[in-house]
C-alpha cells in the first residue's frame, strides 16, 4: 500500500497537481526510502522532455515566494530597489493562470501510467532477486543537509514554506518538521532566513555558540565554525537569543535593525584577531549588541548585501576582507605584509572578477599581487 501511495503522490507532484500537504507526505516517504529518489529524478527528466510540459510548478512557487519576500521588504523600506534578478523572475511569470484542457491531462496521465507500470515491473523483478532490507525507521532517518561550496550561493524553501538564502562555504541541516513541536535547523556558515509565522511551532536556528528562536521574521546569521564570533542581524520582526555556553543567563531579545555579536573567546585569546569587537564582559562567551544604519535598503546593509549578490565592506581590515573574498571568489589570498593586513577599507563588489576587485583595491592600498591557479599572493610595493 505504501508503494501505491508513493506512485500516486509522485505522479501528482510531477504533473503539478499535488497539494502542499501531499508534497510533505511525499517528502516523508523519500526520507524513509532514499532509494525511491532516483525514480523521481528519472520521471522528472522524462516529463520535462515532453513538449507540452509547462513551467515546473516548484519553480513557479519558489518565484512567487521570492517576490512575496521582495514585496514585504518594499513595505518596510520606502526606497527599496528591485534587483535585475527580481525583474527576470517577473518576466518569467505568466500574465494569467492557465490550465491544460481535460483531454490533454487525461492523455498525460495515460502516458505516465504506462511509464509507471514499466518502472514498477522492473522494480518488482529486481526486488525478487535481492535480499529484502528493512525500511529505515522514521525516527532514525538522517537529517536533510544542504551544502553550498566556496564561491557559490543558493536559495531553498523549507517544508514549512520558509525561505533560506545560504552563503558560500555553508551547511544547513534540518529534520522533518512534521515530527516535532519545533522547526529546528543547524547552521555552520551564513544564511538569511525569511521565516513563515507559526506560533505553535517556533523556528530555532542552532549554532556552535547560540540558539536563535523566532516565530516569524527575517534575519541573518553568520556562524562559521572557523571564525571567532557569531553574528545575528535582525531586519524585521523579533528574535530571542540563548547563550548555550552559559546556562541560566537571561535570554536576549533583539529589535529590528540590531546586530548581536557573540564572542567565542576572550579578546585576549590569541584565537580572536578581531580588534573591532569589544566584549561587554571581560570573559569568554560575551555578547555585544550594535545598532544598524536605519532607513536604507537591505541591499545596502553590510550584513545582508550578500543576499543581493553584493560583497560589501565598511572600515574593515584588509585581512578580514581577504577572508571574505576567499569565500566569495573561491580563492586563497595570502597577505605577506603585516602592515597591509591592518589597512582599513570600505566599498563593495557586485559583478567584478577577482582580478578586477584586486585592481580596484590597489587604488586604496599600495600593493602588488600575483595569481597562480586559485592562490593570490599580495605584497607591499
Amino acid at each position: 500500500m505504501k508503494e501505491e501511495k508513493y506512485w500516486l503522490l509522485l505522479s501528482k507532484k510531477i504533473t503539478g497537481e499535488a497539494t502542499a500537504e501531499e508534497l510533505l507526505q511525499l517528502e516523508e516517504l523519500f526520507n524513509s526510502n532514499p532509494e525511491w529518489q532516483a525514480n523521481m529524478e528519472t520521471l522528472q527528466e522524462f516529463w520535462n522532455s515532453s513538449p507540452v510540459n509547462a513551467a515546473p510548478a516548484n519553480t513557479q512557487k519558489s518565484n512567487d515566494a521570492y517576490l512575496a519576500h521582495i514585496n514585504r521588504l518594499k513595505e518596510k523600506v520606502a526606497d527599496f530597489e528591485t534587483t535585475d534578478a527580481d525583474a527576470a523572475i517577473k518576466l518569467n511569470q505568466p500574465s494569467f493562470a492557465t490550465r491544460k484542457p481535460l483531454y490533454k491531462r487525461v492523455a498525460t496521465y495515460a502516458v505516465l501510467a504506462s511509464f509507471f507500470a514499466v518502472i514498477m515491473l522492473l522494480y518488482w523483478l529486481s526486488g525478487s532477486s535481492k535480499e529484502t532490507l528493512p525500511l529505515a525507521s522514521a525516527d532514525n532517518k538522517p537529517a536533510n543537509e544542504i551544502t553550498v561550496g566556496q564561491g557559490s550561493r543558493s536559495r531553498i524553501q523549507l517544508p514549512d514554506g520558509s525561505q533560506v538564502w545560504i552563503n558560500s562555504g555553508s551547511t544547513l541541516t534540518y529534520d522533518n518538521f512534521l515530527k516535532s513541536n519545533t522547526r529546528d535547523v543547524q547552521l555552520n556558515g551564513e544564511a538569511y532566513f525569511d521565516v513563515v509565522k507559526d506560533p505553535e511551532h517556533p523556528f530555532i536556528v542552532h549554532t556552535s555558540g547560540i540558539d536563535i528562536k523566532v516565530l516569524g521574521t527575517a534575519f541573518n546569521v553568520k556562524a562559521y565554525k572557523s571564525e571567532s564570533t557569531i553574528e545575528a542581524t535582525l531586519i524585521h520582526g523579533s528574535i530571542e537569543v540563548i547563550n548555550k555556553n552559559r546556562p541560566g543567563t537571561p535570554k536576549i531579545m533583539l529589535k529590528p535593525h540590531e546586530k548581536l555579536v557573540y564572542n567565542k573567546y576572550p579578546v585576549s585569546d590569541s584565537r580572536d584577531q578581531r580588534a573591532d569587537i569589544t566584549p561587554a564582559e571581560p570573559d569568554a562567551y560575551s555578547i555585544t549588541i550594535k545598532p544598524l544604519t536605519k532607513d536604507i535598503p537591505d541591499s545596502n546593509i553590510i550584513e545582508t548585501a550578500w543576499v543581493y549578490n553584493k560583497l560589501s565592506f565598511e572600515d574593515e581590515r584588509f585581512e578580514d576582507l581577504a577572508h571574505k573574498m576567499d569565500n566569495w571568489y573561491n580563492l586563497k589570498i595570502i597577505i605577506e605584509s603585516e602592515k597591509l593586513k591592518n589597512y582599513k577599507v570600505s566599498g563593495s563588489f557586485v559583478n567584478e572578477t577577482p582580478e578586477e576587485a584586486l585592481k580596484e583595491l590597489q587604488f586604496l592600498m599600495p600593493f602588488n599581487y600575483s595569481i597562480k591557479n586559485n592562490e593570490v599572493k599580495i605584497m607591499r610595493k
